[in-house]
Formats: C-alpha cells, structure tokens, sequence
C-alpha cells in the first residue's frame, strides 16, 4: 500500500505534513481491507510518498495527486512435496477445486 499527496503545504506550524498523511492515507487502506477480510499475511507494506511521486508533475496541486496505490505481487506457489507449481493453481496463485469428473456408469 502507498499514499500520495498533493504539494499543497501544511503550515509551518503544524505538527502533521503531507508525509503523516501519505502514511495515515495508506494505513487506513490497508485497515479498511484487512476488515473486509484480507488476511493480514497478504499485506508486505505500507508505504508514505507525501509529494514525491505525483501522478500529475505538471500540476503538483491537482486532485488527483491524492490518492493510495495498492501494489499486487504474484507470487507462484509450489507443491511441497515435489518443489513445482500444482496444476491446481490458477494465476492468481489460490488453489482452485478440482475438476469434477463424471462417474462412469455401470
């Protein structure tokens, strides 16, 4: 997970900024899909960028600058006993149920 900001400035004075809420931003992402049943285990980080790497340069204040990233690993996973992928796996790297087969009949 990774927070943006705009480059809108917090003032001086203030004890929060863009990169407590780039990290804030993020964090509330990954709460919010944790609740919704994500396992815990699936979520490596958790990121802030603040203003760093905004999604429009050439306009550093723009709305769209705010946002979160959620980045998708693919991770192949490997038979245990063999050390190769099960051909029960699908892309997404979830076992999928086995195929029924049909009972002959007799």
């Amino acid at each position: 997970m990774e927070g943006h900001t705009d480059s809108k400035p917090y003032p001086p004075t203030a004890a929060y900024g863009n990169w407590e809420l780039s990290v804030d931003r993020a964090n509330a992402a990954r709460r919010l899909m944790q609740n919704s049943g994500m396992p815990s285990g699936q979520i490596t980080q958790v990121r802030g960028f603040a203003d760093q790497r905004p999604r429009k340069p050439e306009a550093p204040l723009d709305p769209s600058n705010r946002r979160i990233s959620v980045i998708v690993q693919y991770l192949k996973h490997k038979d245990s006993s063999s050390g190769e992928s099960s051909a029960e796996e699908s892309k997404a790297g979830q076992k999928q149920p086995a195929k029924e087969e049909k009972a002959a009949k007799p």
